[in-house]
């Protein structure tokens, strides 16, 4: 089991691999390996997505996902 955070200045709902998995800036649990992560809509963030491969992550430090608003 990994750990992430996907941080955004704004409460948002967090998909990963297209599935409604938690809320932006709460701690979230994946399995070990590649996940798409995406946000609810309005699509007024940047990037459109992140892919990154997830590893060796624990609670107190897990892997930081971020996003910005769009210009």
């Amino acid at each position: 089991m990994e750990f992430v955070k996907v941080k955004y200045y704004r409460h948002r709902t967090v998909y990963i691999d297209g599935d409604k998995s938690g809320y932006t800036n709460t701690l979230l649990r994946v399995n070990r390996g590649t996940h798409k992560f995406e946000m609810s809509e309005p699509p007024n963030y940047t990037p459109g997505f992140r892919k990154p491969f997830v590893k060796n992550t624990i609670p107190a430090r897990p892997m930081i996902i971020e996003f910005q608003p769009k210009p």
